[in-house]
């Protein structure tokens, strides 16, 4: 099983259910202190017992999104920036005078 490294606030997550089911605590005050309704409480108690600390992790982390350009098109494009269109205003697209 591989290390688990939860963000701040999925870390508080953590800890508050993990108390919550080993200490058979009380949902509506796990609730408050987590801004959560109850439902979501419940939810958040299936998911670790079935998963452990590892259902805290957000499902989007690591992937790169659709729209990320490529880092050679990035590079290329702050180098036209700055070498051709240097006296080039961002908004208007005219030289300024």
């Amino acid at each position: 099983m591989r290390k688990v490294k939860l963000r701040m606030n999925e870390h508080e997550k953590y800890k508050v259910i993990k108390e919550l089911v080993d200490h058979n605590g009380n949902k509506q005050r796990a609730s408050i202190k987590l801004n959560l309704s109850r439902r979501q409480i419940d939810r958040l108690i299936a998911k670790y017992k079935e998963n452990g600390k590892s259902s805290f992790v957000h499902g989007n982390r690591g992937k790169v999104p659709m729209k990320a350009l490529d880092k050679s098109i990035s590079e290329d494009i702050i180098l036209l920036y700055k070498n051709k269109y240097q006296d080039f205003n961002f908004n208007l697209g005219v030289k300024c005078l």
